[in-house]
């Protein structure tokens, strides 16, 4: 499905006042919640190219200190 400009408008200006049924080019949408509406306007905006912000993935490592580092059996393997 294509969203358009005016779909997005008039999801958020019901979020802004606060209301779950909204209308655009002689439609309404009604929505369960603000917070299924904030979903669905970040899926238009993504679909509208409005949204480049990629999700970040962080990978995280850490040494315990150990010259040699922990075998998988669990024994200490000497780094000196």
């Amino acid at each position: 499905m294509a969203f358009t400009q005016a779909q997005l408008d008039a999801i958020e200006e019901g979020i802004a006042a606060g209301v779950t049924s909204v209308s655009y080019e002689g439609k309404s949408a009604s929505y369960r919640s603000i917070d299924e509406m904030l979903r669905i306007r970040a899926i238009i905006r993504r679909a509208l190219g409005l949204d480049t912000q990629k999700s970040a993935t962080i990978l995280v490592a850490h040494d315990r200190g150990f010259p040699g580092g922990i075998l998988a059996d669990g024994c200490l393997r000497s780094g000196w």
